[in-house]
């Protein structure tokens, strides 16, 4: 099978992680619920239009839920402290999204928060950012940046 992604061009590393930091907050900002990953496409002149890409085969499965499509990447020595998960290896694909060229960057992080009643939270957060080429559901090359939270 040929990759449709050969000639993507490259982006600049300050790109990518102005893109990811508006991505996140624009995220974090208006998501209540379960974290979605969507595309947007369109111009000035045209509304946006979501379109989300393949997500990865396989995945994470839930005991008594759906499969999540994503894998852990890390030192596999690492125990997630309050979920009790552990990282699955220094070889496993941070991203996704499947046919994906581009970059990705995670963030792992664990600690407690207090609320404004005055309880502590435990907290463990599972931070994704890509920016990137890819083959979108409806079969279209496509360059877009996502944030996982």
């Amino acid at each position: 099978m040929e990759s449709r992604l050969e000639n993507a061009p490259a982006v600049t590393r300050r790109r990518f992680v102005q893109t990811a930091a508006a991505a996140a907050a624009g995220v974090s900002g208006s998501v209540a619920g379960p974290a979605r990953a969507v595309a947007w496409q369109g111009t000035r002149h045209h509304p946006p239009t979501a379109v989300p890409p393949q997500p990865i085969p396989g995945g994470i499965q839930l005991p008594d839920g759906p499969q999540i499509h994503v894998w852990a990447p890390g030192d596999p020595s690492v125990t997630l402290p309050f979920s009790g998960a552990t990282l699955m290896g220094f070889d496993v694909d941070p991203s996704t999204i499947t046919d994906f060229r581009g970059y990705s960057a995670v963030a792992f992080h664990a600690g407690t928060a207090v609320g404004s009643d005055g309880a502590t939270y435990n907290l463990e957060t599972d931070v994704r950012a890509f920016q990137g080429a890819y083959v979108a559901v409806d079969g279209e090359r496509r360059r877009q940046s996502f944030a996982f939270i």
